[in-house]
């Protein structure tokens, strides 16, 4: 399960700077300039901390797939990015395996599934989409 600690590890790890910035468009965003990777995170748009968890652990799979996009970028190359940075991390922090702890302990209902991985039902329901239908596996409750 992804924590906040991780987001901030990798970054430590992989040299990446964490910028607060107020005044995006977005509650963040990340940028490349070479082969340097920064984070600029706006926490006046973050109202919960998870919010903040989802925004890291979606920053991080951006900084882990190198999937950047310029701003003026066509949707379709814009999508293909963010699946490619929400894919990483679904593959890293919201596993079968971490989905069947959850079931295992009771957690079966999309609100208890937020607690359990303290996301935004968004991010639950998009690794529970990945897993049974993209990959096709059966997950039991």
């Amino acid at each position: 399960m992804f924590q906040l600690a991780d987001f901030y590890d990798y970054a430590e790890e992989n040299d990446v700077d964490v910028i607060p910035y107020i005044g995006m468009p977005h509650p963040a965003a990340t940028l490349r300039a070479g082969d340097h990777y920064a984070v600029a995170i706006d926490f006046s748009k973050i109202d919960t901390t998870r919010q903040l968890r989802s925004m890291c652990m979606h920053e991080q799979g951006h900084c882990m797939t190198g999937a950047l996009h310029k701003v003026d970028s066509p949707f379709e190359l814009v999508e293909r990015m963010e699946h490619r940075a929400h894919r990483a991390v679904i593959e890293r922090y919201l596993t079968p395996a971490d989905f069947q702890k959850a079931f295992d302990a009771g957690y079966t209902e999309l609100w208890e599934l937020e607690e359990w991985f303290d996301l935004p039902q968004e991010d639950i329901l998009r690794a529970y989409h990945y897993w049974t239908v993209c990959k096709g596996m059966h997950l039991n409750i």
